[in-house]
């Protein structure tokens, strides 16, 4: 018995739609890595003063935007230099650096 072109040709076609499907479906179950952020908070309290992470973060931003002419959307690598004895916080924001009194 002899088969046919149309019965091969189809056999061969549905095998590759199942050897695709199943490696779609293998890459997709690939876990998904999400980074999980944890939300800090520290108070500075020296000479009868308190400051948070965030009001020394927003007043660096602030500073760091009008000096460099830039939206404060666009601060992204944010370092912080509290220097409490010299009544000044030294920045660092994308490569850029500067200070403002506490």
């Amino acid at each position: 018995m002899a088969r046919s072109k149309k019965t091969d040709t189809a056999k061969t076609t549905a095998a590759a739609a199942t050897a695709e499907a199943k490696t779609t479906k293998t890459a997709s179950a690939a876990p998904k890595t999400t980074r999980v952020r944890k939300t800090v908070s520290i108070s500075l309290q020296y000479g009868g003063m308190e400051w948070t992470t965030d009001v020394l973060t927003e007043r660096a931003v602030v500073a760091w935007a009008a000096e460099h002419g830039q939206k404060k959307t666009a601060a992204k690598d944010i370092k912080l230099y509290v220097k409490p004895e010299e009544n000044m916080v030294y920045y660092v924001i994308n490569g850029d650096s500067g200070s403002f009194t506490l």
